[in-house]
C-alpha cells in the first residue's frame, strides 16, 4: 500500500511530493487515530495565497483517509463531511514535515517550519480569520470562488446562497427564510418570494452600494425546462454566479466574463426578472 504526500507552495514550480516509510505511515495512523476536536472553521487552503498552503496526504491504505488536507491548524478530510478537525499546535503538519527530510532543501523546510511556528501562534485557522476579517469591511463581496468550491461547501449551496454571499448548506430557497415556498420557477413568483426574504427590488444595478451588493434574478420557462436562477455583482465590477451545485463561475454560457446579466448568454434562462439590492445583515435565507 502506497501513502504520497505533496507540500503546496510553489506557484511556478511543481510541488514536492514523496513516499512515507511503513514506519511514517504507522505514525501517520497514530496521530490521525488520537481524538480532535470538531470544528466548522475551514483553513484557507483555496484563498488563493500564496507560498506555503499545507499538505496533501493521499492513501490507498485502508486505516487511512484516501485523501486529506493538513493547513492552519485544520484538517479536512475532503470526504464532503461539514466538520473539519483541529490540528492542535500543528502536530500533523509538524510530523509531515519531518517526513520530508531528504526531499525537501535544509532551507524549505527552515520556510516551511516558520510559517507552522507563525499560524501555531494565531490558533486554528488564523488566515482565515484573518481573510475573514479583512473581507468584512468590504461591503462588496469580492470575487472568491475558492470560498465556495470546497467539498464541504460546493454541493450544498446554490445561486441564491452565493448571490446572498451566506454558507447555509441548506440550498436555500426564495422565500423559505421567511417562512414561506414558492409554487413555481416564474418571475412573478420568486420576485415577490425573494423580497419577504429581505431583497430590496430596484431598477438598475449601476454604481457601488453603500451596504452589501447587487443581485439579478432570472427565470426559465419552456414546457421542458423551468427554474430561476441568480448573478452576484462582485467587488471587481463584474457579475459572478453558481449554478446548482457546481462551482462558482464569473462566465456565462459562452465563457465570456459577465458584464451584464441582461445580455449575457443564460442558455434557457431567457426571461430576465429584475434586479435587487441585496444587504446581507439585512437578509434571511434558508
Amino acid at each position: 500500500m502506497t501513502t504520497i504526500i505533496k507540500v503546496l507552495m510553489y506557484s511556478g514550480k511543481q510541488d514536492p511530493s514523496w513516499e512515507l516509510t511503513k514506519e511514517q505511515v504507522d505514525q501517520l495512523k497514530n496521530i490521525l487515530d488520537q481524538k480532535k476536536e470538531t470544528t466548522f472553521m475551514m483553513s484557507a487552503q483555496s484563498a488563493g495565497i500564496l507560498g506555503y498552503r499545507g499538505f496533501v496526504i493521499e492513501s490507498y491504505e485502508s486505516s487511512i483517509p484516501a485523501k486529506a488536507f493538513c493547513f492552519d491548524g485544520i484538517i479536512d478530510i475532503n470526504d464532503q463531511q461539514q466538520l473539519n478537525f483541529i490540528d492542535a499546535d500543528s502536530s500533523l503538519e509538524n510530523f509531515l514535515l519531518k517526513t520530508a527530510a531528504g526531499v525537501l532543501t535544509e532551507d524549505e523546510i527552515k520556510y516551511i517550519d516558520s510559517e507552522i511556528l507563525k499560524n501555531v501562534k494565531s490558533g486554528p485557522a488564523s488566515i482565515s480569520k484573518s481573510l475573514k476579517a479583512t473581507f468584512d469591511l468590504l461591503t462588496v463581496p469580492p470575487y472568491n470562488p475558492g470560498k465556495w468550491n470546497i467539498p464541504s461547501v460546493q454541493p450544498y449551496n446554490n445561486c441564491y446562497n452565493y448571490a446572498n454571499d451566506k454558507i447555509t448548506n441548506t440550498f436555500a430557497q426564495p422565500g423559505r427564510g421567511s417562512g414561506s415556498t414558492i409554487a413555481n420557477s416564474l418571475c412573478g413568483t420568486v420576485s415577490p418570494a425573494a423580497q419577504t426574504d429581505g431583497q430590496i427590488s430596484i431598477t438598475n444595478a449601476s454604481g457601488t452600494p453603500a451596504d452589501g451588493q447587487f443581485i439579478a434574478l432570472v427565470s426559465a420557462n419552456t414546457p421542458t425546462f423551468k427554474d430561476y436562477h441568480w448573478y452576484r455583482l462582485d467587488l471587481n465590477g463584474l457579475w459572478s454566479h453558481k449554478p446548482g451545485s457546481t462551482p462558482a463561475r464569473n462566465t456565462d454560457n459562452s465563457g465570456k466574463l459577465i458584464n451584464d446579466p441582461r445580455n449575457c448568454n443564460r442558455g434557457p434562462y431567457a426571461d430576465f426578472c429584475g434586479f435587487f439590492h441585496c444587504i446581507p445583515s439585512k437578509t434571511t435565507i434558508r
